[in-house]
C-alpha cells in the first residue's frame, strides 16, 4: 500500500500525543504531519505558578516543538484556516495540505468579547501574558477584593479556577494583607465541578469556606464596568465590586471548524473510538463535546485529550495497516487541585459510568502536591 498521510491539527496536549503515538505506530513510509500555530508547548496548568510569581518568567514552562521533526513527524507551524472533509484537504494561512486520515484537535478559543468590559478589566488566567500581568498586579496588590470570575459554561480545565482561588489567597496570606482582602469566586455553575458530582463540590466548598473565600454559585456576568470596577450578573440588578479581577473567558469553537459543528456547538464524536460523522475524521479533546449518562457533558481537560489522542491515534493506525481497530476511549480521567501550603487534593474516575460519573476526591496532602509538579515534567518528556 502507497503511504498514506495522516494530518493532526493543532499542537496542544491532545495533538502531540495523537502525533508521537501515530508516529511510534506507523511505518516511515507514512507521513505524520503536525499543524500548529504556535512553534512551542507549554503545560496549561503551569499558568498558575506564573500567576503567583512562582514561575517568574511566563516563558520559563514553553518547549519548542520543531524538536518533533527529529522523530520523523512533519510540523507545519502555520494557523489553519478551514477543513474541507469532501476534498480532504486542510487549508492553512500559507498552503494547502491534503490527508487520508485527520485529527482535528484544535482545542477551544476565547471569546472575551462576549461579555462587554472583561478585556478591559479581567487578567484572563488561560493565557501566559494574562497569567504574568496577575502576577504583577498582586505583587503590587494592598487591600481590597480579589474576584476570581468564570464567565461561562463550558470552560477548560474546570479545577483551574478553584485553584486560582487558592493560591491567590496564599499569596495573600504570604504578603501579610490577607487579612485587608476579600477573595471570592462568581460562577455559573450550581457548585464546583458540577460533573464529577455533589460529593465532590461539597468537598471543594468545603475548602473554599476553610480559607475564608466566598463562593457564589449560580450566576450569570452580564457585563463587566471597567471604570466603576463592578460585574453585573443576570438582568443587572445585581452588581458587585472588585480590585482585582482574576477571569476565565467565554470558550467557543476555533472557527476553522465551523463545517463540522454538531448541534451541540461543537464537534460530535463517537463517544469510544473518537470519530466523527465526518469519513476518516477523528476530532478529540476541547474542541468534542461528549454527553454523559446523566446529560452533563465530559469537562474539557487535558487528561482527557490525551486519552483520546491515544486511542484515534491506535484505531486510525490499525487502519491504516488494513487491521480492526479496537481501541476505546472508557472514559477514565484524574485531577489534581492545589490548594496551597504545599498541598493538592486528587480526583479519580470513570466519568462514563451509568447512571452519573463515578469520581473520588482524595484529600489534599503534600504526596500529591509532589506527584502534580512532577506530572509536569513527565508530560514534556514524552511530548517534546
Amino acid at each position: 500500500m502507497a503511504g498514506q498521510t495522516i494530518a493532526v491539527l493543532g499542537g496542544g496536549w491532545g495533538g502531540l500525543t495523537a502525533a508521537n503515538a501515530l508516529r511510534t505506530l506507523l511505518p516511515d513510509e507514512h507521513r505524520v504531519v503536525l499543524v500548529t500555530k504556535s512553534p512551542t508547548f507549554c503545560v496549561p496548568f503551569s499558568n498558575l505558578w506564573v500567576m503567583t510569581g512562582e514561575r517568574a518568567d511566563p516563558k520559563a514552562g514553553e518547549r519548542p516543538i520543531q524538536g518533533l521533526s527529529q522523530r520523523g513527524i512533519e510540523v507545519v507551524v502555520d494557523e489553519v484556516q478551514g477543513i474541507d472533509v469532501l476534498r480532504k484537504s486542510v487549508r492553512t494561512a500559507a498552503a494547502e495540505l491534503g490527508y487520508d486520515y485527520l485529527i482535528v484537535a484544535l482545542g477551544a478559543d476565547y471569546a472575551p468579547e462576549q461579555v462587554p468590559g472583561f478585556s478591559e478589566a479581567a487578567f484572563n488566567l488561560y493565557e501566559s501574558a494574562g497569567a504574568y500581568a496577575l502576577q504583577v498586579a498582586l505583587s503590587e496588590f494592598e487591600q481590597g477584593r480579589v474576584v476570581v470570575l468564570i464567565a461561562r459554561m463550558p470552560f477548560k480545565c474546570p479545577a483551574a479556577p478553584y485553584e486560582a482561588a487558592f493560591l491567590v489567597d496564599a499569596v495573600l496570606q504570604i504578603k501579610g494583607v490577607r487579612d485587608r482582602a476579600e477573595v471570592a469566586v462568581y460562577t455559573p455553575e450550581p457548585q464546583p465541578m458540577p460533573v464529577a458530582g455533589r460529593a465532590v463540590g461539597e468537598a471543594l466548598e468545603k475548602l473554599l469556606a476553610e480559607r475564608g473565600i466566598a463562593y457564589f454559585p449560580k450566576r450569570s456576568v452580564q457585563r463587566i464596568d471597567p471604570v466603576a470596577r463592578t460585574i453585573a450578573f443576570g438582568d443587572g440588578e445585581e452588581q458587585v465590586p472588585f480590585d482585582l479581577l482574576v477571569g476565565i473567558p467565554p470558550h467557543v469553537p476555533p472557527p476553522a471548524v465551523r463545517e463540522l459543528l454538531g448541534p451541540r456547538g461543537w464537534i460530535s464524536v463517537d463517544a469510544e473510538t473518537m470519530e466523527t460523522e465526518h469519513e476518516r475524521v477523528f476530532a478529540i479533546g476541547d474542541v468534542t463535546v461528549i454527553p454523559l449518562k446523566h446529560g452533563l457533558p465530559l469537562p474539557k481537560a487535558g487528561v482527557f485529550a490525551a486519552a483520546q489522542a491515544e486511542v484515534a491515534a491506535r484505531n486510525i493506525a490499525a487502519r491504516v495497516r488494513g487491521r480492526v481497530s479496537s481501541e476505546r476511549f472508557d472514559g477514565q480521567g484524574f485531577c489534581y487541585i492545589e490548594v496551597a501550603d504545599g498541598l493538592a487534593a486528587y480526583g479519580d474516575g470513570n466519568f462514563y459510568a451509568d447512571p452519573a460519573p463515578a469520581i473520588t476526591l482524595f484529600p489534599p496532602s503534600y504526596e500529591y502536591f509532589v506527584q502534580k509538579r512532577a506530572w509536569e515534567k513527565n508530560i514534556l518528556l514524552s511530548l517534546l
